[in-house]
């Protein structure tokens, strides 16, 4: 789910950088967390606090072009603009059911992840 957010909030990156509201060499890879508060959404991100100054323009101006650009997609229910300009996506129940096969296939192995190398 962190993936598709990712893939959505980067393809409206790219439109704004099209349009020359961001500048290309400015254009980070776009960084997306789960929220402390599910009253927030599932996931959300600072980028139009981290872009704001390299696209001189306030950081909720820049939410809301983000938010214009991102393409549509099923999965994703809701997309609010909160506090100076954080971007919160709430998923669609059919975002979580389409995991249910995967879930059921991998069984105690779903969400294991061999990152770190036991380090």
């Amino acid at each position: 789910m962190k993936n598709l957010v990712q893939q959505l909030v980067s393809q409206a990156l790219d439109q704004l950088v099209a349009d020359g509201v961001v500048p290309a060499d400015q254009a980070p890879v776009p960084v997306i967390e789960r929220t402390r508060d599910s009253s927030h959404g599932d996931f959300a991100s600072n980028l139009a606090l981290v872009l704001a100054k390299a696209a001189r323009t306030r950081p909720r101006d820049l939410a809301e072009r983000l938010v214009a650009a991102l393409p549509a997609s099923p999965r994703v229910e809701k997309v609010e603009i909160a506090g100076p300009g954080f971007i919160n996506f709430h998923l669609a129940p059919v975002a979580y059911h389409e995991l249910i096969p995967r879930i059921l296939e991998q069984g105690h192995q779903f969400g294991r992840s061999d990152l770190g190398g036991g380090r």
